[in-house]
């Protein structure tokens, strides 16, 4: 059975409807182009450096928390990490993966919220900084997350949990199911476990399956259809030819070992483009027998974890992971 929890909006109760502050950020967005036309880039038109100079850093909101440097050796290269913790850190360790499409992001893009959970948890956060596509494509950033993973099973800890949002949680789904270490706890933000593309999505994605009233139908899309795009791009940039999307070691969804997962956490985001694969997840891991809940956040859309310091419910939600983390 899977726990599921409903999480209203903070400034509306219009059902249906985009939080007004996030109505407000998705007016300044660019337009992605129509809604239903083919994308099929050339992997060397596939704008990196700008996406990479544009992705969200989070903004600090929290002090009281130190910071520690470090590398993790990984064979013929070295993970580069950082841990937070504050004087009254106890026995619980977590691995923290940024996501970004397998091509972006980075530790100092998610420092303030793994600064901010070690706050309200009380946990020491390990974040590593997994390498890149496309200079390093598939297995290399899975490879590096599973490296993670053993060497914080290697460290004193008396519960071991694990998390990460978007690509970031495809990668720590990935070192659950390849790292051979128990884990006690695992929680992913809007998770990309299906690399698949489009209709190829199980189930396939549907712009219509997204309730939205007529005022914010045209900004729910673009935002859908934006993320559409990049998973195109994500899988060029990504997977190398010889490798598909439907590959359990890929795509964690399509694993048959899903009985492996502590219990499971998933936050969803209600306009997200991968919304429903997030709860096509949480029924195979369930079907598993592992226990799974998820928060589902009314009027916000993917991403909004990145955005610490202006929506309300990136640090309700980093709040909900330290209580349950709390009780373990």
């Amino acid at each position: 059975m899977i726990r599921r929890t409903v999480i209203s909006k903070t400034q509306s109760e219009i059902p249906y409807s985009l939080e007004p502050f996030i109505r407000e950020q998705l007016k300044q967005k660019g337009w992605y182009g129509d809604f239903y036309e083919p994308y099929d880039p050339a992997p060397e038109a596939i704008d990196i450096i700008t996406a990479r100079a544009g992705a969200t850093m989070g903004a600090e909101i929290c002090d009281g928390v130190h910071t520690e440097r470090f590398n993790i050796p990984a064979g013929d290269h070295r993970i580069p990490a950082e841990m937070y913790y504050t004087d009254q850190t106890g026995d619980t360790l977590i691995l923290f993966l940024h996501g970004g499409g397998f091509t972006v992001g980075s530790v100092a893009h998610k420092r303030a919220q793994c600064r901010y959970l070690a706050k309200v948890s009380g946990a020491r956060i390990l974040s590593a900084e997994y390498r890149l596509a496309p200079e390093a494509m598939y297995p290399a950033g899975k490879a590096d997350a599973v490296t993670a993973l053993r060497y914080c099973a290697s460290l004193p800890h008396r519960i071991l949990a694990l998390g990460g949002d978007s690509a970031g949680a495809c990668l720590a789904a990935n070192a659950v199911l390849e790292a051979g270490v128990k884990t006690d706890y695992a929680f992913f933000w809007y998770g990309a476990f299906d690399l698949s593309i489009g209709e190829q999505m199980d189930p396939p994605f549907d712009y219509e399956a997204f309730t939205c009233i007529e005022e914010d139908q045209e900004m729910v899309y673009n935002r859908l259809n934006r993320f559409r795009k990049l998973a195109v791009e994500m899988q060029k940039m990504y997977l190398p030819d010889t490798v598909s999307a439907k590959d359990p070691a890929v795509s964690p969804i399509y694993s048959d070992r899903l009985n492996t997962f502590p219990p499971v956490l998933i936050i969803e985001a209600e306009y997200d483009y991968y919304r429903f694969n997030n709860d096509r997840f949480a029924e195979r891991l369930s079907a598993a027998g592992v226990s799974s809940e998820i928060l589902f956040y009314e009027g916000v859309d993917h991403g909004f974890l990145d955005r610490i310091s202006a929506v309300p419910q990136a640090r309700h939600s980093l709040e909900a992971v330290a209580g349950r983390l709390r009780t373990l």
